[in-house]
């Protein structure tokens, strides 16, 4: 291993200090490393440069730092570790105490990887390409301004799912079942599935249900309410403006994230211990 990324919750002193461990040990191992905030200014022409050469990346925070990570090295297969700093942390499987150990286990290649796949969003204006950007939980269209319904048509594939008048929509990978989808009503899915959930979010129908579509199926959205301050966001971190008549095409990426894990806590473990399925 040469060399190692490592990504901090910005603004949090907390993260600073948990980095500081490995730090201290990547330094007595000879082991290289750079440090960026998860903060989309931080992803300059220097660290650009770096990330093809990235041997492995450790992310201090929670979800969301885990999601950054995965954006700008995963297109380069490098395998990450999330560290839980945060709150509930569905994807960040370590602890702080659990760092050093699970570096180790990298490097002796005595660890499990696992894949998680991701979407590749497209928004066409006019018919025309506008926009792209790929994201690990969820793309979520809603009201940027004041909360009014929307009206939007969904298809699947070659289906023609419905129309929905909605505050919005979410269509979330497996990873991101856990996410808003799950705050929204989805239903939870195993993180190694290959689909989609289509959710609305609060729909004007008591018929407008939540979804599972196969992620081999590219959904398209399209906007079809007027004069309304219409916003995509793709993992709650990268936003951009929709209009009326706009398509936005989700489809699964041929970009898959590898999270490194240890194998003795399972995706079903995790989500019992989150959710306080034991009692």
């Amino acid at each position: 291993m040469n060399l190692v990324g490592i990504v901090i919750k910005s603004k949090s002193l907390k993260a600073n200090k948990a980095a500081e461990t490995l730090v201290n040990y990547l330094e007595l191992k000879a082991i290289g490393y750079f440090i960026i905030n998860s903060k989309e200014t931080a992803f300059n022409e220097e660290v650009q440069q770096k990330i093809p050469l990235t041997n492995l990346c450790v992310t201090f925070g929670g979800d969301g730092t885990l999601l950054y990570a995965a954006r700008i090295f995963s297109q380069h297969e490098v395998p990450i570790i999330g560290v839980n700093l945060g709150r509930l942390g569905f994807i960040t499987e370590f602890s702080e105490a659990d760092v050093l150990e699970c570096l180790e286990c990298v490097i002796n290649e005595n660890n499990e990887f696992e894949d998680r796949i991701m979407v590749d969003v497209q928004v066409f204006r006019d018919g025309s390409y506008l926009y792209r950007s790929t994201g690990l939980n969820d793309l979520i269209i809603n009201t940027g301004g004041i909360s009014r319904l929307i009206q939007l048509e969904v298809s699947s594939g070659k289906n023609k799912i419905g129309s929905y008048r909605a505050d919005g929509i979410i269509v979330a990978t497996p990873t991101g079942s856990t996410a808003y989808s799950l705050s929204a009503g989805g239903p939870i899915l195993a993180p190694t599935m290959s689909a989609f959930v289509i959710c609305p979010i609060c729909p004007h129908s008591l018929g407008a249900r939540p979804l599972v579509v196969p992620s081999e199926e590219r959904v398209m959205i399209k906007i079809m309410s007027e004069d309304m301050e219409i916003m995509g966001t793709i993992d709650g971190q990268v936003a951009f403006d929709l209009e009326f008549m706009d398509e936005v095409y989700i489809e699964k990426s041929k970009t898959v994230t590898k999270l490194v894990s240890l194998g003795t806590r399972r995706f079903y473990d995790i989500v019992s211990e989150k959710l306080y399925w034991k009692g």
